[in-house]
This record gives C-alpha cells, sequence and structure tokens, in this order.
C-alpha cells in the first residue's frame, strides 16, 4: 500500500504524535512536504515516519508475538567492513546497528511480527537494505548540513529530548523513559541522535523557507462531478441565486460545502496548479468560470486578496517543502555507493 509522508528522521514524534494535521484546502499540491514510500514502521499514527519500507512480513493472531525482536537479532550476523559510502564517508556496522536496532522494535511491535515464521525471517534481507538506505539518507541530511555551516546546538538537542521525554511520559503508555527506550530499541545517545536529526532537518527548512509574508487569496469554491452541473450552478448564480444555498446543494466538497464553500486564506503553492492559477488571476468579489482539476470542475469566487502572513500550519508546509527540495538535491548530487546488499546474501 502506497502512502505519503514526511521525511522525517526520528522515532519518539511517531510514539507521541496525534495525526498530522490535514490541509483545509479541497486541493492540495500532491507532492507538498511530502514523500513517496512503500507502507512505514511506525509505533503509533502520526504525520511523520522513518523511511524504513516495510516488507510483506506475515502478522500473528497473538497480542505478544512468539518470535520477538530476540529471534530476528539471532538471525543477524554483523558485517565487518565497509557497508556503503557517501561522498566518501564510509558507513560501518556501527553507525547501522543502532538503526536496524530500532527498526526491528518499530515494525516488530507494530505489526506483531512473529520472527519464528520462516517467511518472515526470508524478509530481514530486504528489511536490512532498507535500513540501510535510511541510514544513507541521515547521512546525506548531516553532510548537506554540515556543508552550509548548519548546526543544531547542544541546547536545541537537550531541549528536544526533554520535550519527548515528558510527552512519552505525559502518554501514559510507558511507565518509564527507560521502559520506552527499551522497547523501541534505543539507547540514551542513540536517541539524541535522532533528535539532532530532527534539529538539523528544522534548521535547513528554516535556512531554506520562502518567507513568512506571503500573497494570499480568500476564496470559496463551488466543486461538482462534471460541466453540465458546473453551467447549471452558474446560470443559477447569474439569475441571482445564492452562493450559500448552492454550495450546500451542489458541492461535492463535504468539507466546507455547508460554510459556503469557504477556503479561507491561502498563498500559492497550496492548491492544484489550474485552481491556484484561476484564484490568484481573479479580483475580490468576482467569480470564475468552470475550473477543471483532477477533482472535478470548480467555480471559484475570490472574497479577499493581499500580502499577510501565512498561518502556522501552512508555514510548516511550506518549509518541510523547502525542507524536501532541498534533500531531494543532496540526495541527487550525493556520490553513493552500496557495498553489501542483504537480500541477496539470504
Amino acid at each position: 500500500m502506497k502512502v505519503k509522508v514526511l521525511l522525517l528522521f526520528t522515532l519518539a514524534v511517531l510514539v507521541v504524535a496525534g495525526c498530522g494535521p490535514q490541509m483545509a484546502t479541497p486541493t492540495p499540491r500532491a507532492d507538498t512536504g511530502t514523500v513517496s514510500v512503500e507502507e512505514t514502521a511506525t509505533v503509533a499514527p502520526g504525520d511523520t515516519a522513518t523511511p524504513v519500507t516495510v516488507p510483506d512480513i506475515a502478522s500473528t493472531a497473538p497480542i505478544t508475538p512468539t518470535g520477538g525482536v530476540e529471534v530476528a537479532l539471532a538471525a543477524i550476523e554483523p558485517v565487518d567492513g565497509v557497508l556503503a559510502t557517501v561522498n566518501g564517508q564510509d558507513i560501518t556496522w556501527s553507525d547501522y546497528e543502532p538503526e536496524l536496532n530500532q527498526a526491528l522494535h518499530s515494525v516488530t511491535l507494530q505489526y506483531m511480527v512473529d520472527w519464528n515464521q520462516a517467511e518472515n525471517i526470508d524478509m530481514l534481507g530486504t528489511f536490512q537494505d532498507q535500513v540501510l538506505q535510511t541510514v544513507i539518507e541521515r547521512t546525506v541530511l548531516r553532510q548537506g548540513a554540515a556543508e552550509e555551516g548548519i548546526e543544531a546546538s547542544q541546547e536545541a538537542i537537550e531541549a528536544r529530548v526533554e520535550e519527548q521525554k515528558t510527552a512519552v511520559l505525559d502518554s501514559g503508555q510507558f511507565d518509564s523513559w527507560e521502559q520506552f527506550l527499551e522497547e523501541a530499541g534505543l539507547s540514551e545517545d542513540y536517541f539524541a541522535r535522532l533528535m539532532e536529526d530532527t534539529v538539523l532537518l528544522e534548521e535547513v527548512g528554516k535556512a531554506h523557507g520562502p518567507a513568512r509574508e506571503a500573497e494570499q487569496v480568500h476564496a470559496r469554491h463551488i466543486l461538482v462531478a462534471d460541466e453540465e452541473t458546473g453551467q447549471q450552478v452558474i446560470a443559477r448564480l447569474d439569475e441571482g441565486e445564492e452562493w450559500a444555498a448552492l454550495a450546500a446543494e451542489f458541492s461535492q466538497d463535504e468539507g466546507n460545502k455547508d460554510s459556503e464553500g469557504d477556503l479561507g486564506w491561502f498563498p500559492r503553492g497550496r492548491m492544484t496548479p489550474a485552481f491556484e492559477e484561476a484564484a490568484f488571476s481573479l479580483e475580490p468579489g468576482t467569480t470564475s468560470d468552470l475550473i477543471q482539476t483532477d477533482f472535478g470542475y470548480h467555480i471559484i469566487q475570490v472574497l479577499e486578496k493581499g500580502m499577510r502572513d501565512v498561518d502556522d500550519q501552512t508555514y510548516q508546509s511550506m518549509m518541510t517543502q523547502a525542507f524536501q527540495t532541498w534533500f531531494d538535491e543532496q540526495k541527487s548530487a550525493a556520490e553513493t555507493t552500496v557495498e553489501v546488499t542483504f537480500g541477496s546474501a539470504q
């Protein structure tokens, strides 16, 4: 199953975060602030995820797996030498093992995996390859940030660790911080390293993010499935019928049809191109013709337009997209060599 996840590199956020904020627009850009991966190993629902792909592992009925992480670890042999290089920097087993341990705990807990099942053990090689890709990506992040002089201060790292400790303990899921670390397959040092990556990610986003103030429009819309219905709505608007009544009757956007199709304020980059082009070309008080997107046919009316600060949720989305763009460029430019392929060795 394909899903969209933010490319963040921390487990703790997964444990304590609720569901991520949803854009309050009917036509968000499909690529905004996301990267496409297979179903991802997580501990709890959230809007972030460790980019480790979960292979086709069979789950079992018991709440506690009969073959836990220790079975999987016993089937894995450490590898001497270099596993991969990124821009000349070697990745060895000591770099790789903490990520592997955390990922195994995560997927075992999330999917109640019984590692005594032969088909699951057979997938370990593929899983290890995916973990190695995660370590490579972390390395790319750190190298790219260092090249630009972007650092995670010790103060910021410690503050993030304490923040996550508080959130984990307040969640009531764990009796102690030590229990959380044990069940997540983490050491104190590696958890701090994950928090360092998170701070670096945020600092990169700030360094490459857009200005807080941006041109925005306040618009509403009526979304219909076909052109014929859209023309019918336009004709009734021209005859003087109330926008609110027509939105409630016809709009297929269940999120706002009963609030006159109001989308609120939004800057460029939040809508699909055709919708955005139409909205920003209209003057306040004017209404568009039918605008076709992948979602259907829209009738857009701009209520206000101007320069203003974007809201926190929108700005976070813009920052995430800025990071993603930067990170994709770093990955493309990186000279990466994978020396060990675990899947073929199983």
